[in-house]
């Protein structure tokens, strides 16, 4: 058998195996982050109004486990404040408190941890001399699929009527 024989075959078989949790943790992760961010004077998600946290770039990667359960996702979490860096940066600070100092409750899912991994800072001019001052933070996550006893259905037709 050859070399390409062999891969193919290979290939063939782990994909007749089907992953057992096969579904995206990237809805529940994003409404987890937003719920958890959202505090009073700063706003959470895509609008126009500053200050305002940005929750985007959202990577979920390759299963890490056999049966596909456990995920490791990357995202940014973006401060932007048009008062001072200073500000973007006590912003970041918070958000950090927030993702870290207790788990993150997600439906369907457990958070084995959240790692701040990459810091950046971005100053902004727009054409109408507005600054606005933005600090970058991405971190990476770790989820596990809860996993679920699969509901018995019951056949109508062979239930036994007590």
């Amino acid at each position: 058998m050859s070399l390409v024989s062999r891969i193919l075959s290979a290939l063939s078989a782990l994909f007749r195996k089907a992953p057992r949790y096969e579904v995206s943790a990237y809805r529940t992760l994003y409404d987890a982050l937003v719920t958890r961010l959202a505090r009073e004077g700063v706003v959470v998600g895509s609008t126009a109004r500053v200050p305002r946290v940005e929750i985007h770039t959202i990577r979920e990667m390759e299963r890490l486990d056999k049966e596909g359960a456990l995920r490791q996702v990357n995202f940014t979490v973006e401060s932007i404040s048009n008062k001072s860096l200073g500000n973007a940066v006590t912003m970041n600070e918070d958000n950090l408190r927030l993702l870290t100092e207790e788990e993150l409750t997600l439906d369907g899912w457990t958070c084995l941890g959240i790692i701040p991994v990459q810091l950046q800072d971005l100053i902004e001019t727009s054409d109408s001399n507005k600054i606005l001052y933005r600090i970058l933070q991405e971190c990476t996550t770790w989820l596990e699929k809860i996993k679920t006893d699969p509901v018995e259905e019951v056949d109508p037709e062979t239930e036994e009527n007590d």
